[in-house]
C-alpha cells in the first residue's frame, strides 16, 4: 500500500509541474521527489505571484510538506494590488537547490551566478544585492528547490487622511526580522503601475526572467450595516479602503470619520483603524470598523472613543438621536484611481467626500425580500426580491438572484450567478419599456459591470461572486431620474449553495 501511494504522489507532482510550464533539470533516482541537479541552471524556473500567504510556520521546513504543498496553497494573482498590499513569491529554482542538507538563500548575488533578485516600479526599484544583511529568498524546506520570499508596496511621500499624516514610502531590501516574518523587498508605488520582479539566474544578464502584477488605487466605501436603526440598537460602520494601509497590516494608522444626525448636527469624529477580516485574504482588502450607538438627547452629549489600533471591537461612539433622524457619515478618501470606474479621472492631489446614511426609526420596517419574483427558467420557481422606488416615486426597481443562500437572505458566492433586474411604475406597478438607465455592479470596490442599457422587460447580467465579501449594485441615469439607487448584498464565501 505505501509503495502505490508513493508512486501515486510522484505521478501527481510531476504532472503538476509539467502542466505549470516547468521545464525539470533534475535526475530522478526512482524516489518520491525528483533530485535536481545543482550544476544545471537553466530557466527551468518559474515564479509565483500569491495574494495570500502560503507558507504557515509550523509547516516551514518540516518533513511532511513537499515542494507541491506549497504550490497548491498559493492563489495566484497578478492585478489588484496596492500600496499596503504584500506579493507572496515562491520561485521554483531546482538548479539553485545547492545543498541537500541544508536550506538554501539566493537572490543577492549582484553578479547573478548565485541568482539576483530585484524590483521595480515607475517611482523605485530595490534589489537584495544592495548591502550584505538583506533577507533573502530562503528554500522552503531542505532539498526543495522552491524558494519563499515577499515583496510590497511601500507607497510614497504624500497626505493620506485629514490628520495631515503624511506616508513616507521608500525603496530598500528588509533586513530585521526575516525572510519569514518582514520580508524582501519594497518599493514605491502611487495611482496606478505595475511591479515587476526580475530573477537573473546566470552571470549573463540576458538570462533573466521576470513576473509582473498591476496595482491601483481605488475609491473608498463607507457603508452601515443596516439601512434601519432602533433607538436600543447597536449599529457599525465600516470604512472600506485597501490604500489606507501604510503597510501590510497597518494597525497603527487613524482615518477620521465624521458621524451626526439631524438632531446632532455637529456630531463627532471618531479615529478608524484598520481590523484584519479573516474571511478571504486580509491583507488584499483594509476594513475600519466602527461601533455606533443611539442615545436620547436629553442624557448626555454625543461622544466618541477612538480605540487605539482598532482594539477588540473597533472604535466606539454614541450619537443623539430621536426616531425620524437620518444618522450621516463622512469620509474624505485621499487616495483615489487615475480613472474610476464611472470613467472620471483624479490626480494624486484630489480628495473626494465619501458619505452613508441610515435611519432612526420607531419600529423597523419589514425586510425588503418582501415581493415575489418568477425566475426565467424553470429551476428556480421563486425568488425574494430587492425592491427599492426612486425618490419621486416613478419607478420601482426590483433586484433578485438565480442562486440563493436562503439562510444568509443573501446571493450564492459562486462564478456563475445570475442579476435580474424588474422595472415598473412605481404607482400602479405596471410594466415599463425603453427605459434607460446605467448599471455598475462592483465586487470589493472593483467594477464588475459598468455599462448603458435600455430596459425592455427582464434584464439579467451573468455575475461572478467568487472571491469577494460584498457585492454593490448601482442604478444611475433612470429615465428623466437625477439620482442613484444602490443596492448591496454581503457574501458568505463559506456557504454552500441552495
Amino acid at each position: 500500500m505505501e509503495l502505490v501511494k508513493a508512486k501515486y504522489f510522484a505521478f501527481f507532482f510531476m504532472l503538476v509541474l509539467f502542466t505549470s510550464g516547468f521545464s525539470l533539470n533534475a535526475n530522478n533516482d526512482g524516489g518520491i521527489l525528483p533530485t535536481a541537479d545543482a550544476q544545471v541552471k537553466s530557466n527551468g524556473n518559474k515564479i509565483f505571484f500569491c495574494e495570500n500567504n502560503p507558507i504557515a510556520k509550523q509547516d516551514y521546513n518540516k518533513s511532511h510538506m513537499t515542494p507541491q504543498d506549497y504550490m497548491s496553497k498559493c492563489k495566484e494573482r497578478t492585478e489588484g494590488f496596492s500600496w499596503g498590499s504584500r506579493i507572496y513569491v515562491l520561485l521554483w529554482a531546482p538548479g539553485f537547490n545547492a545543498d541537500d542538507k541544508r536550506l538554501d538563500e539566493l537572490g543577492g548575488d549582484a553578479t547573478g551566478s548565485n541568482g539576483l533578485i530585484q524590483i521595480n516600479t515607475r517611482e523605485g526599484t530595490s534589489t537584495i544585492a544592495q548591502k550584505n544583511s538583506c533577507n533573502k529568498f530562503i528554500e522552503t524546506g531542505i532539498d526543495h528547490g522552491l524558494f519563499y520570499g515577499s515583496i510590497k508596496l511601500s507607497g510614497y511621500r504624500t497626505t493620506i487622511n485629514d490628520n495631515g499624516l503624511i506616508n513616507y514610502g521608500g525603496n530598500r531590501c528588509e533586513s530585521s526580522q526575516g525572510t519569514l516574518d518582514d520580508g524582501v523587498l519594497r518599493a514605491e508605488a502611487k495611482q496606478d503601475g505595475a511591479i515587476t520582479m526580475s530573477f537573473q539566474y546566470t552571470d549573463d544578464k540576458s538570462d533573466t526572467m521576470f513576473k509582473t502584477a498591476t496595482h491601483t488605487w481605488r475609491i473608498a466605501e463607507l457603508f452601515f450595516d443596516a439601512e434601519e436603526y432602533e433607538m436600543s440598537d447597536k449599529g457599525k460602520l465600516t470604512m472600506s479602503d485597501l490604500d489606507s494601509l501604510k503597510y501590510p497590516f497597518d494597525k497603527r494608522t487613524a482615518f477620521p470619520i465624521h458621524i451626526y444626525s439631524d438632531t446632532d448636527q455637529a456630531g463627532v469624529m471618531i479615529d478608524a483603524f484598520w481590523k484584519a477580516n479573516y474571511r478571504g485574504t486580509p491583507q488584499m482588502k483594509g476594513e475600519y470598523p466602527v461601533n455606533v450607538s443611539f442615545i436620547d438627547p436629553s442624557n448626555r452629549e454625543s461622544t466618541s472613543n477612538s480605540n487605539l489600533f482598532g482594539g477588540v471591537d473597533g472604535s466606539r461612539v454614541e450619537i443623539k438621536a430621536v426616531p425620524g433622524d437620518n444618522i450621516y457619515a463622512e469620509y474624505f478618501d485621499y487616495t483615489l484611481p487615475a480613472v474610476a470606474p464611472d470613467g472620471k479621472r483624479y490626480s494624486t492631489e484630489d480628495k473626494l467626500k465619501i458619505t452613508t446614511i441610515a435611519k432612526i426609526v420607531e419600529v423597523k420596517s419589514l425586510p425588503l425580500a418582501i415581493e415575489i419574483v418568477e425566475v426565467k427558467d424553470d429551476s428556480h420557481t421563486k425568488q425574494f426580491a430587492f425592491t427599492k422606488y426612486t425618490s419621486n416615486g416613478e419607478y420601482l426597481v426590483s433586484v433578485w438572484w438565480n442562486q440563493w443562500d436562503w439562510w444568509t437572505n443573501q446571493p450564492s458566492s459562486q462564478a456563475d450567478n445570475t442579476l435580474n433586474i424588474s422595472i415598473v411604475e412605481g404607482l400602479s406597478e405596471k410594466p415599463v419599456s425603453d427605459v434607460s438607465y446605467t448599471l455598475n455592479v462592483s465586487s470589493n470596490g472593483n467594477s464588475l459591470i459598468n455599462q448603458e442599457s435600455i430596459y425592455d422587460g427582464d434584464d439579467a447580467f451573468n455575475v461572478s461572486l467568487t472571491d469577494t465579501d460584498l457585492i454593490e449594485v448601482v442604478f444611475s441615469n433612470m429615465g428623466e431620474v437625477d439620482e442613484s439607487l444602490k443596492f448591496k448584498f454581503k457574501i458568505d464565501s463559506d456557504s454552500n449553495s441552495n
